[in-house]
């Protein structure tokens, strides 16, 4: 296939002959003049410089053929093996690529097996035992490729076993990201089952390697075959430190809450209506693949990961856990002129201290069971802040003021909500204050309300017609934080869109009983969170004003009722909560609804 016919051979080779014909023309006119001797010699060297541009010869298209197996030994498929080696022949010679990555082993062995070309055979040879009566398969992945071209021999399987039989049984799956569906490729995907009744199942993955082992790929598939029939355990681990042991706190896992079995590739149902033999009916029975979703554990422990002044008149705790419990206690008097203002994060992970910024230091403790336990003297002298150039940027000393104004324009039916960087704890209505309504204009009639615990968002208390603009002016010092900063003369500039720029989504969902309750989340096309309504009943769910462009649903069984996605623990067997995508990508378009007469259940 790879070789040259006779006739394309000469045909290349013919040039070269040419090449040596002034050698022999050289010999014959060795006793003529000097000067016929000196012409011929000239025409000798551009001969050589012709005969020096070798082109390439042609061989026809570009080989595209991965390597073939000639020949092994002992054959594929053997049993009763019982040697250290494996040879495995091609018909080229071949290179191998990273083998201690791509080439897998199942059962795996405690060491590393050796791997060796010689000429075009791929040597393996076993540095332990093997098991006996046990069904080995090794998987070469990408691990062989063709000298030339680079040509990929995929998934190459070789299987033997040690006993008189060839275990036969397979089961695949796929491993899927708990928390949005994407594949987990290179996973560990292995099996255990318990041939010591004195160590529980469920312990095997802190404590042994598998039984059985196998990779997921890049779309998240796996498979198994080669297996005894037996009731597995399966699991499924990011092995960072590749001992195939869940050993490590940032290991990603996956697993099952009930122990799986594998099957035929073709699973056949025997269904007996009477004992006549002509009543037997045979029917091929397709089983649905295995799906594990993959997530990484929280680490339960409380942990303190920082505590900073990251500005003037701000202390920060973080927490890697919500931290509702954990105490933080002034240890000294403190001046009446210093006041502390707490708030804390959606989650409570970050507790954040705003304090009037006369003192230099503070003692505190902070304590949580006997995890934390941590008394320090903390400077209260922010970090300095330095740019690209390392030079000291220049803290704003006023009270900046955000919207939820995007482009200029503000939804219907939405309040114009105002959001601080620090609490506000005093409004201070002036009488400049200017509201203009298309040419209307109103001095003196703006009221804000606040509408979180903290006085971190404040709301007009006005209602924005559709297909009208606005403008509102509040003069300087109005909003007052509780460090006494105050904010400067601001201007707001929007319109209010007409209702029939804007499509809606209607869905009913229906809250199985064992659920407290679900998130229903609104995400774009690349699946980006953009809104979430949390329902406990069975409710007509409303995603309203939305621009034309296409939309995704995602639920979330909030199964712990704290409001958010959470992941699994395989310590107390605990899967993540089970997240949802509509089966639509909903396509919303300006004027339209989109009701879904079709309830989404789960």
């Amino acid at each position: 296939m790879k070789r040259l016919v006779n006739y394309e051979l000469a045909k290349n080779l013919l040039p070269f002959a040419f090449c040596l014909l002034p050698f022999f023309i050289f010999a014959i006119m060795k006793k003529i003049s000097q000067y016929i001797f000196n012409f011929l010699a000239f025409i000798l060297m551009l001969s050589f410089l012709r005969c020096a541009n070798v082109v390439t010869p042609s061989g026809g298209p570009k080989d595209t053929i991965p390597p073939v197996v000639l020949q092994s030994l002992p054959e594929n498929q053997s049993t009763n093996f019982q040697d250290k080696e494996i040879h495995i022949t091609f018909d080229e010679y071949v290179v191998l690529n990273n083998p201690n990555s791509n080439i897998f082993i199942s059962p795996p062995l405690e060491n590393k097996p050796e791997y060796k070309l010689n000429g075009k055979s791929l040597i393996f040879k076993f540095k332990e035992s093997l098991k006996p009566d046990v069904t080995y398969s090794i998987n070469f992945g990408e691990a062989i490729k063709d000298l030339h071209e680079g040509n990929i021999f995929k998934d190459y399987s070789f299987v033997f076993s040690t006993g008189e039989n060839i275990d036969t049984l397979t089961l695949e799956g796929k491993l899927l990201q708990a928390v949005d569906h994407k594949p987990s490729s290179d996973f560990y995907v292995m099996l255990y089952y318990n041939e010591n009744d004195s160590v529980n199942i469920d312990s095997l993955p802190y404590l042994t390697k598998p039984y059985y082992a196998t990779k997921s790929d890049k779309d998240g598939k796996f498979k198994f075959s080669g297996l005894k029939e037996n009731d597995y355990l399966i699991f499924a681990l990011k092995d960072e430190n590749s001992n195939m042991k869940f050993d490590l706190p940032n290991e990603s896992v996956a697993f099952l809450d009930s122990l799986v079995n594998p099957i035929h590739d073709a699973q056949f149902v025997i269904h007996n209506d009477s004992l006549t033999k002509d009543s037997v009916k045979h029917e091929v029975k397709k089983i649905e693949p295995l799906t594990l979703y993959t997530f990484l554990q929280e680490d339960t422990i409380q942990k303190l990961l920082k505590k900073e002044v990251p500005e003037e008149g701000l202390l920060r705790f973080v927490f890697n856990r919500p931290a509702q419990n954990v105490k933080i206690e002034v240890q000294e008097i403190l001046p009446d002129t210093f006041s502390i203002f707490p708030t804390y994060s959606m989650n409570y992970d970050t507790i954040n201290w705003y304090f009037t910024p006369n003192k230099d230091s503070l003692l505190l403790a902070i304590n949580y069971d006997t995890l934390i336990n941590d008394t320090s003297l903390l400077s209260l002298k922010p970090r300095k802040v330095t740019g690209r150039k390392g030079k000291t940027e220049n803290i704003s000393k006023s009270l900046n003021i955000t919207t939820n104004i995007s482009g200029g324009k503000l939804k219907p039916e939405h309040d114009l909500i105002l959001t601080f960087k620090e609490p506000v704890t005093n409004v201070v209505m002036r009488d400049t204050t200017w509201y203009f309504i298309d040419k209307d204009t109103i001095i003196n009639d703006l009221h804000f309300e606040m509408v979180d615990s903290f006085g971190l968002k404040y709301k007009l208390d006005k209602t924005f017609e559709p297909s009208k603009s606005y403008k509102i002016i509040i003069p300087d010092s109005v909003f007052y934080s509780f460090k006494g900063v105050t904010n400067d003369t601001t201007e707001f500039s929007f319109k209010v869109p007409a209702s029939s720029d804007f499509g809606n989504i209607f869905v009913k969902v229906e809250v199985p009983e064992n659920v407290p309750q679900i998130i229903i989340e609104l995400l774009d096309e690349k699946d980006k969170f953009l809104e979430k309504q949390i329902i406990t009943s069975t409710t007509k769910v409303e995603f309203k004003h939305l621009s034309p462009k296409k939309y995704k649903l995602r639920a979330i069984l909030d199964n712990d009722a704290n409001g958010r996605w959470s992941p699994g623990d395989y310590g107390k067997k605990q899967l993540p909560e089970a997240v949802h995508y509509h089966k639509d990508v909903f396509d919303v378009k300006a004027n339209w609804d989109i009701d879904l007469e079709e309830t989404w259940s789960f």
